[in-house]
């Protein structure tokens, strides 16, 4: 069993979903659930390509960057 895959998944959902409800706590919505969830998939879809962690935490930065861009033009567009 690939310990150390099932392992950077772990990692991924833990600091997506700790993010999220840190987020939270600034009075915005909780959507911990969903980015733990999106970081999951993201991992699993990186990892069955065969690709390494380097692969992977260039994925997850991505991830963040896209949840960033994405709250950025919701909370541009709620103004």
């Amino acid at each position: 069993m690939p310990y150390t895959q099932v392992a950077l998944c772990i990692v991924g959902v833990a600091l997506f979903f700790n993010a999220g409800k840190l987020e939270a706590r600034s009075g915005a919505a909780d959507h911990s659930i969903l980015w733990s969830a999106l970081s999951l998939l993201v991992s699993v879809a990186v990892l069955v390509l065969g690709a390494g962690w380097l692969a992977w935490l260039i994925a997850q930065l991505g991830l963040f960057l896209g949840i960033a861009i994405v709250r950025a033009a919701l909370e541009a567009r709620a103004r």
